[in-house]
């Protein structure tokens, strides 16, 4: 995806509630060294190795030869049995929001969090980065090092269908940086490492911003999941990749939006053309039966859906901007509002033949001021995020 002489270094630090911990983005040579002596750093008896079973062979091996010559380090997988971790252990998660996921159930019988080494770009843009998982609250890890490396192997269809997590941060939260990113965007989904670090530095400030106050993600941090709802009774419908369920979600959201009286034209159309600039399809294809979507969305995986004929969304009353009711981010709104939503991406009426059931390659379902549309100037993310002083929340930078 880029040549390996590429350096990078950026630091964050990630304050979610009282807990805070540090994310490195880093590509080069010498930064496998370094990993290595923060691995010595950690003075763990052991490492356990979990691990994804896409991740590819050459990944686990390198990994794998930079722990092991500090502390003995076992492999296992992140279904399979084995993975219990004693109290000096040392966690070390290597894969995608599975993974990571996984991860969390040893990490929680020892002294530490895990460390964490994503290696897809929804897991570094959003799961690794969140203290929510699907089981609820899980530790504060002790590290997160996205080694840019680990993303070279992904096709470039994983890398712009990955992206899902950056453009639904813009839109929802951070329009400031709306044109720098529709400046850098490809939609052939092929990218520097110092884009991709510039795309991780945004979203790791976004999350920073909205978790300061809402670790648990229940308030302000519910306009992460922006467009998800869609996406997650698409998914279920068998689309294959969730980024371009999320690229659904977020115009029909946009649509709903705007039916409702909330979003105006001009915000509508700045979704479609950031969706266009990311290259995903801005419409099903093959179309989806809008009845299947509307019933997903009322009986949802994850627990039940709102009462009567409506359905429950994130909606925005302008870029940037979460509607907000009661100190929350979902919006009720009703199936005749949704069905026009989903008229306006192609879903249609009737039942229609379907994509297949998702592969076991696909990516499970995870995750101020100065961000309004063309406010700053870009700043520079080569430094480290400094703590902010105490009863002060983190601002929100525009892209590098």
């Amino acid at each position: 995806m880029y040549a390996s002489r590429s350096r990078v270094a950026l630091d964050r630090s990630i304050g979610s509630g009282l807990a805070r911990f540090p994310l490195q983005v880093r590509a080069g040579p010498g930064a496998w060294a370094e990993l290595t002596r923060l691995a010595r750093s950690l003075a763990a008896d052991r490492f356990l190795l979990v691990c994804g079973s896409g991740v590819p062979r050459v990944h686990v091996e390198r990994v794998l030869r930079h722990f092991g010559a500090v502390a003995p380090t076992r492999v296992v997988g992140a279904c399979g049995p084995g993975a219990v971790a004693a109290a000096d252990d040392v966690v070390v998660a290597l894969g995608g929001t599975g993974v990571i996921d996984a991860a969390a159930g040893p990490a929680a019988h020892t002294r530490r969090g895990p460390l964490l080494l994503p290696t897809t770009l929804p897991a570094v843009l959003d799961g690794a980065l969140s203290l929510v998982g699907p089981a609820g609250p899980r530790r504060r890890p002790v590290l997160v090092r996205a080694q840019l490396e680990l993303l070279a192997t992904l096709t470039p269809e994983a890398v712009r269908a990955g992206l899902y997590a950056l453009v639904g941060n813009v839109l929802a939260v951070c329009p400031g940086a709306y044109d720098q990113v529709c400046a850098r965007l490809r939609p052939d989904g092929r990218y520097t490492p110092e884009t991709l670090a510039s795309f991780i530095a945004l979203c790791a400030d976004v999350r920073a911003a909205l978790t300061y106050y809402d670790p648990l993600e229940q308030g302000p941090g519910g306009a992460l999941r922006y467009g998800h709802e869609v996406a997650d009774a698409l998914s279920v419908l068998g689309v294959p990749r969730y980024g371009e369920a999320v690229a659904q979600g977020l115009l029909v959201a946009a649509r709903c939006a705007r039916r409702a009286g909330l979003l105006d034209a001009a915000d509508e159309a700045a979704h479609r053309e950031l969706v266009r600039r990311w290259g995903v399809p801005d419409v099903l294809l093959p179309p989806v039966a809008a009845h299947d979507v509307l019933t997903a969305l009322r009986h949802p995986a994850h627990g039940p859906g709102p009462a009567g004929d409506t359905v429950a969304m994130v909606l925005l009353d302008g870029l940037g901007r979460p509607h907000v009711r009661g100190g929350r981010t979902l919006t009720a709104i009703s199936a005749d509002v949704l069905r026009s939503g989903l008229a306006a991406s192609g879903a249609t009426g009737s039942a229609v033949p379907r994509p297949g059931r998702p592969g076991p390659d696909r990516e499970p379902v995870g995750t101020g001021a100065s961000c309004v549309r063309g406010a700053g100037t870009p700043s520079v993310v080569s430094q480290d995020t400094e703590p902010a002083p105490p009863g002060a929340a983190p601002s929100v930078r525009s892209l590098p």
